[in-house]
């Protein structure tokens, strides 16, 4: 009877210890698939906004098999999409001279991307970013780098050490211009005073020579050929021709109510003729008196359109050629007239000839 309390002591030990175990594996479980929740919303955000190294990770995290399978199908493919989209960048630094340097530390947006060069390729988020270079010795060199999306491997080489460029140039002396009869500026300056200076070699004598010497002709008066001619003066550009004078306003409505007043003698003098043949056709001489009377208006009214035309024009004629600027205008040259004897070999020709 006491020995199977004793038997059934280990046996409740064990289910005591994997009932603990469970209680610890679901507890473990439940912080993960929070966590997966996490890391899945915070993907998206991330990947929308374009920090496809940090949605990287986040979808690593949200794709391990301890992760809902809901959660795990959407990561898987969009983590693949994102390693597609990814940019790299690989980094090489030069000298001036081009010796290579790997002992350059790289910052991109002032957090550090790599502590030396190693030729891999190193992931960016797409966009325009800041690169710093810091080399172990010498002064740093920083650049803005536009980074495409989906861009691999992109080569961006620096060169350390090298004037920036646009920079100012040494600027060169200015030589002010020497005197007359004054060493010029770059010659070698005369030795001070207090330095005798030894007295330059006398030069060895000539040996006489028992030729005499060739005299010289006396110097010839210049010739007239060779004397130098008076430049001639330069030729005056010919005037422009004066412009025309402007035809006044007045003479313009003067001129249109003479070609109106012309106009309606025109037509209204050929109707009443037609009119008037036509009443000597049928009626004269007893025709009627109202039609009479009209003829008798249109030749009125074609009289007074000649003579208002013909004064019209007349007027515009006469402002026309009174305008004040005909008068400024330079007279016309006179002509020049004179008699003229042409001996022949037939007699003799007289005439008259000169410019119009």
């Amino acid at each position: 009877m006491n020995a199977s309390p004793a038997r059934a002591r280990p046996a409740l030990a064990l289910l005591l210890a994997a009932a603990l175990s469970l209680a610890g594996a679901s507890a473990r479980a439940q912080p993960s698939k929070r966590a997966c929740a996490a890391a899945y919303e915070r993907a998206q955000g991330l990947r929308r906004d374009g920090k496809l190294i940090a949605a990287r990770e986040a979808l690593i995290a949200c794709s391990q098999p301890t992760c809902p399978a809901a959660a795990v199908a959407d990561c898987g493919p969009w983590l693949a999409e994102v390693e597609k989209s990814l940019p790299s960048v690989v980094i090489a630094a030069r000298e001036a001279g081009g010796r290579e340097r790997l002992d350059v530390r790289v910052l991109v947006d002032g957090r550090l991307l790599a502590a030396a060069l190693d030729g891999k390729a190193l992931p960016v988020d797409p966009g325009p970013h800041t690169f710093r270079y810091e080399p172990a010795g010498g002064p740093a060199v920083e650049e803005r780098v536009l980074i495409r999306e989906g861009e691999k491997n992109r080569a961006i080489t620096v060169i350390l050490g090298a004037p920036p460029a646009g920079g100012p140039s040494s600027p060169r002396p200015i030589v002010a211009p020497a005197a007359p009869g004054a060493p010029p500026s770059n010659a070698p300056s005369a030795p001070s005073p207090s330095v005798p200076s030894a007295p330059p070699p006398a030069a060895p004598p000539l040996a006489a020579s028992s030729a005499p010497p060739p005299s010289t002709p006396p110097p010839s008066a210049p010739s007239a050929s060779s004397a130098p001619r008076p430049a001639a003066p330069p030729r005056a550009a010919p005037a422009a021709p004066p412009a025309g004078p402007a035809v006044p306003p007045l003479a313009w409505a003067a001129g249109g109510v003479g070609v109106a007043g012309l106009g309606v003698f025109a037509v209204v003098g050929a109707l009443s003729l037609d009119a008037e043949a036509e009443l000597r056709a049928t009626c004269a001489p007893r025709c009627p008196r109202d039609d009479v009377r009209a003829i008798r208006v249109q030749h009125a009214v074609a009289d007074v359109g000649l003579g208002v035309g013909v004064v019209a024009l007349g007027a515009a004629a006469w402002l026309y050629l009174t305008r004040p600027a005909a008068a400024t205008s330079p007279p016309a040259r006179a002509s020049a007239l004179r008699p003229a004897l042409r001996p022949l070999v037939a007699g003799a020709s007289a005439g008259v000839e000169g410019a119009f």
